[in-house]
């Protein structure tokens, strides 16, 4: 085994988050870890790497094995990208810095220039033989494949995070490790570049632990599929959507066993009275040595615990009337920011009812077409034309909700004064009793979108357009939204990278691609 834990256990402030984890990875392991947000699916590979420690139970690494860790932290280098990049392999560097001192000295034609050249042809053989020039086409690859090509030749510190992140993960592609442990590797990665890492691991020989709420990735490049539940390590045979199906197997089961134990121990305890109610009525001692029996066999057994979902049960939502059959027409449509052309000469059409999705790669104007359609920005020519009728709802990247410690009940009782009717709408997105003094800064992302789409409902909308709706959520988070949304009736407008989202949600695509915007059709995997 490349990787075995034992009975680990974590816990942070007295609360247990991992409880007596065992588990073994081999280096052809191809494994997804799921589970909400704050169960510690990081803390778990962190401990697997040996950046973070259990409070009780034991990890053991195979020596000989190298084990690269892509993590959350940004990383920092006044190198160049191209020149951190080629530190993947240190040998490989240690050889190209030597042939390069040798070429300096070369060049100034030094007395022992023989020296410096059989120095240099013993350097640049063994470069060879360790496939140094093949090592630098492929630096180029992975840089292309993860669209950081652009900025090769900028230094490391002077970009964003989400390109650090990106480069972060190229360099580990490029090491020589045996096993990779990826905590949310799709995260700043438009649609190409996570096709392109799902290509570059499903065709690679390591094998890898992966954190990532994207559900389609995780149904190309995983064959075991482990949770964290409950703060114990569940595993399932195969990809992501076999495990949903498991999952839902096995908790079926839990709860039909504890539903027929529940039924066991009621009629223990009926007989448990029954008998003693006898005792008492004819002071005979062997119907409470019965009940004595009956009360010792009750005690022994171990209530069957059924795992909590994390998502509560939505209802369908509300929509305004019915609006014209042509909701928005695009005519001749172009759009350009300085010199650089988004997209020209753009034709379309959106009828009631349909449910579109805007997909692109980063910075091919997904964004900015919304902002044209909702007539937040004017286009360089062409025209927008919605149809008649409309009343259109807009879910930004990060809705605004108000105060950070305002309680949720006080925030929705500004659009919605009557406290009875306010908390019936509440409920039916998700949001009970025991919610309502929640503060809002203590909300989670899904949360938050809930409660921004519940705001959004109250106009009744019969258009609602979303941008980047899941970003940062877990999956749970991310199929509550998916049941909310299913239950909506309106024309849907969606901009997103999460593929199995919009399969789940959308019929119909815009792709945006070499300043051309094409409308086809998704195929639905469920």
């Amino acid at each position: 085994m490349l990787i075995q834990a034992n009975k680990m256990t974590k816990q942070y402030d007295d609360e247990p988050i991992l409880t007596n984890i065992s588990l073994q990875l081999a280096d052809n392991d191809r494994v997804a870890l799921v589970g909400a947000n704050g169960t510690g699916k990081s803390t778990l590979m962190n401990m697997l790497f040996g950046s973070d420690k259990p409070d009780s139970g034991v990890v053991s690494r195979s020596k000989d094995m190298k084990i690269a860790h892509l993590n959350q932290q940004l990383i920092e280098s006044a190198n160049s990208v191209a020149t951190f990049l080629s530190t993947s392999k240190p040998d490989l560097n240690r050889l190209q810095i030597a042939m390069r001192q040798c070429e300096d000295q070369m060049s100034q034609s030094p007395a022992n220039l023989e020296n410096v050249l059989a120095r240099y042809a013993d350097l640049q053989q063994a470069f060879e033989e360790q496939d140094g020039y093949a090592f630098a086409d492929r630096i180029d690859t992975v840089m292309k494949g993860l669209d950081i090509w652009a900025f090769r030749n900028e230094s490391v510190n002077n970009l964003s995070g989400g390109e650090r992140m990106r480069v972060a993960l190229a360099k580990l592609l490029l090491s020589d490790a045996d096993f990779y442990l990826l905590d949310e590797p799709t995260n700043h990665l438009d649609t190409e570049g996570i096709e392109w890492l799902e290509q570059f691991l499903i065709k690679g020989k390591v094998g890898y632990l992966v954190i990532s709420h994207d559900r389609l990735f995780l149904d190309r490049i995983a064959n075991q599929t482990w949770e964290i539940e409950d703060g114990e390590l569940i595993t399932y045979p195969g990809n992501y959507s076999r495990y949903a199906k498991l999952k839902a197997e096995r908790l079926a089961k839990i709860q039909k066993d504890h539903d027929l134990q529940a039924k066991t121990i009621h009629k223990l305890q009926l007989q448990i009275r029954q008998y003693r109610q006898w005792g008492n009525e004819s002071q005979n001692e062997k119907f409470f040595r019965k009940a004595k029996e009956l009360e010792k066999r009750l005690a022994k057994i171990q209530v069957i615990q059924v795992p909590q979902s994390p998502s509560h049960r939505l209802q369908d939502v509300k929509v305004a009337g019915r609006s014209g059959n042509e909701v928005i027409t695009v005519k001749d449509l172009s759009e350009q920011f300085d010199q650089r052309v988004l997209f020209q000469h753009v034709d379309f059409r959106i009828h009631r009812g349909e449910r579109i999705a805007i997909t692109g790669a980063n910075g091919t104007g997904k964004s900015t077409l919304i902002k044209l359609i909702l007539g937040k920005l004017t286009p360089t020519s062409g025209r927008v034309s919605l149809g008649a009728s409309l009343q259109v709802g807009y879910l930004s990247q990060n809705p605004q909700l108000g105060k950070p410690k305002d309680r949720l009940l006080t925030f929705v009782k500004r659009f919605m004064p009557n406290e009875q009717v306010a908390r019936r709408e509440m409920a039916q997105f998700g949001f009970f009793s025991d919610d309502a003094a929640r503060r809002l800064q203590d909300l989670s992302g899904g949360e938050r979108v809930r409660i921004a789409l519940m705001q959004l409902f109250q106009k009744k909308i019969n258009l609602l357009v979303l941008d980047e709706p899941t970003n940062h959520l877990d999956i749970a988070a991310r199929e509550e939204i998916e049941t909310l949304l299913a239950g909506y009736t309106g024309t849907l407008l969606v901009v997103s990278h999460d593929r199995y989202f919009l399969r789940k949600l959308c019929d119909r695509e815009l792709h945006i691609e070499d300043q051309r915007i094409t409308s086809m059709e998704i195929k639905s995997s469920h």
